[in-house]
């Protein structure tokens, strides 16, 4: 069922994942043949082509840079200053190492990861912690504060430009965009790439809106490359939740397993690997970082210090737009706000149909009505138009999910040590195995301190 090894044997693609048949395989072998002309270029130029060519990683940048992300990232600023900017870069980075391991298992390893779980690790591990928990239950839980975020913004924006959407109108607007996106995707290579682009673009939007409010408020730059290579941890529970949900917001099971069946998704083979890391690091962990950054700085430079700090991301917005004193600052941090939620809601969709189609073994089939109603289940989240979203289910998930996320990169890092699975292909290096252990390590770390901190020991 899931190896199909007859075409990817006679071209460079390969058609492990249905969602690639569409790809016809002459275009899998030009870009096989560009990517090998690339290697003859200037830098520069190599990482346009990379970045021309790859998606997935933005688009496990746009689903990671979601509402419990930035809600952490304006938390930190607020609360702490630049003190925690150094939490963003060292969660991302660590994670390039099991990012770098769904690169070759897409590549070069002939399998979709969560049915090859399935037949070495069992059918607990693989449906049960990888596809329930680890990806069908935050692209449910996640989107109901996508969705509450979402609507907040366009009726926040609405009363910029004198128009009234509340909430309890604007959801049905909210839903049938990012419905219509999430769609759109696997709908042959175009339905691939409008949604690829539709992500790099909303990337751009936030780096440019949050940039610019940069700008008006200004850094200390001092202070904030202190936090940002310095590394300080805070106490008491406040510092400690905050600490958890920005460590745990970098990279986790759902952006692992994305990221291979993405890879999958675009026909990636062999020739395709170099690509495929390098989509990580420019597609994933730069935006990332770069986001984060802007939002933490931007807080750290108007609501640190202050009292009585609001505990969402719509009070936090609120409490921040009168500061930037700019009328466009203001309408242009609320626009980059919006990509945030719809670009995170329309990846929890795609995600939800994944896990669906892996946990119950259902062929992926784009055209039917299976799939469709996979994609459209995290809409039940358009409650979150209507209910709040506290921080602090967030965290616990963050926390829960952390333990998760520990034991799947064991098996992962199993799978790619594992001779009879991956054959010549396997881990030789003992930096890339040290580097995942490392990740998976610090992710139940997060998980113990936020245990130890609840029984009054930290």
């Amino acid at each position: 069922m899931s190896d199909r090894p007859t075409e990817q044997q006679e071209h460079y693609g390969n058609r492990i994942y249905p969602l690639a048949d569409a790809i016809p395989v002459e275009q899998l072998d030009a870009e096989a043949a560009y990517l090998d002309s690339l290697a003859e270029k200037p830098l520069p130029l190599r990482l346009l082509g990379y970045a021309k060519l790859g998606g997935p990683g933005f688009m496990a940048a746009a689903a990671t840079l979601g509402a419990g992300t930035l809600t952490s990232a304006m938390l930190s600023g607020a609360a702490f200053g630049y003190k925690l900017l150094w939490v963003t870069w060292v969660a991302m980075v660590s994670g390039l190492f099991m990012m770098a391991a769904m690169a070759r298992f897409t590549t070069h390893g002939g399998f979709r990861v969560i049915q090859k779980q399935r037949e070495r690790h069992g059918w607990f591990m693989a449906k049960i912690l990888t596809g329930a928990i680890g990806l069908l239950s935050i692209a449910i839980i996640f989107n109901f504060g996508q969705v509450a975020l979402g609507t907040h913004l366009i009726e926040s924006i609405g009363e910029r430009v004198g128009v009234h959407l509340p909430q309890s109108w604007n959801w049905p607007l909210y839903v049938a965009l990012t419905a219509w996106i999430s769609l759109r995707y696997g709908r042959g290579s175009r339905g691939v790439v409008f949604v690829e682009n539709f992500m790099k673009g909303a990337l751009l939007l936030m780096v440019f809106c949050f940039g610019a409010c940069l700008v008006v408020v200004g850094v200390d730059w001092p202070a904030a490359l202190h936090g940002f290579f310095v590394p300080w941890l805070p106490s008491g529970q406040q510092g400690i939740d905050i600490f958890i949900a920005s460590s745990a917001a970098a990279i986790g099971v759902a952006d692992w397993v994305f990221y291979h069946y993405a890879g999958l998704a675009k026909g990636w083979g062999p020739k395709h690997e170099k690509l495929a890391r390098v989509d990580t690091v420019v597609g994933l962990a730069l935006p990332f970082i770069v986001v984060s950054f802007i939002v933490v700085s931007v807080f750290a430079a108007t609501l640190y210090g202050k009292s009585d700090l609001p505990e969402t991301a719509a009070a936090l917005s609120a409490a921040l737009v009168p500061l930037l004193g700019e009328q466009l600052a203001a309408l242009a941090f609320m626009i980059g706000f919006l990509a945030v939620p719809i670009t995170t809601s329309v990846m929890l969709g795609v995600i939800c149909a994944m896990a669906m189609h892996e946990i119950f073994e259902w062929e992926p089939d784009v055209s039917s009505l299976r799939w469709k109603l996979c994609i459209l289940m995290p809409q039940v989240a358009l409650f979150g138009a209507f209910l709040p979203s506290p921080i602090l289910l967030i965290i616990v998930i963050a926390a829960l999910l952390s333990v998760t996320n520990n034991v799947v990169g064991w098996s992962f890092f199993l799978l790619l040590n594992d001779r009879e699975v991956m054959h010549e292909n396997r881990s030789k290096s003992y930096i890339w195995n040290l580097g995942i252990l490392v990740q998976v390590t610090l992710l139940n770390c997060v998980a113990i301190i936020w245990v130890f901190n609840r029984m009054g020991l930290w």
